[in-house]
């Protein structure tokens, strides 16, 4: 009986660690453009601002990285206003991703032509 009941605890055991390492395998990656949708509240969608503030989309990857570095430092450029706040919530690498990412997309959208008839 008891023999029954470890081979059983063992089993659930197994099982939970397949469950487990599935979940910590998901939360090891993330989706950068997930990520990176939250800078559009300020930089526009796809990082290209339609007003004052800078766009970010087709910026060299080490100026974005750097810039966000330095709005991460303890002191920050002067006239920050709110991005030192902001990317002190970003690890180096999701900085890293961040800027490859910005730096990758065009910085204009694709003119699409009408056609006509």
């Amino acid at each position: 009986m008891k023999r029954k009941y470890s081979v059983w605890i063992s089993m659930k055991g197994l099982i939970c660690s397949f469950m487990l390492s599935g979940v910590v395998q998901a939360q090891s990656t993330f989706d950068i453009s997930i990520l990176a949708g939250s800078c559009a509240n300020c930089h526009g969608t796809d990082g290209r601002s339609p007003g004052g503030i800078p766009s970010l989309a087709g910026r060299p990857e080490s100026v974005l990285k750097s810039q966000m570095l330095a709005f991460k430092s303890q002191t920050p450029p002067p006239g920050t206003t709110i991005m030192n706040r902001l990317a002190k919530g970003y690890s180096d690498s999701e900085i890293d991703a961040l800027a490859q990412y910005f730096a990758r997309l065009s910085p204009s959208l694709p003119v699409v032509q009408k056609e006509t008839r």
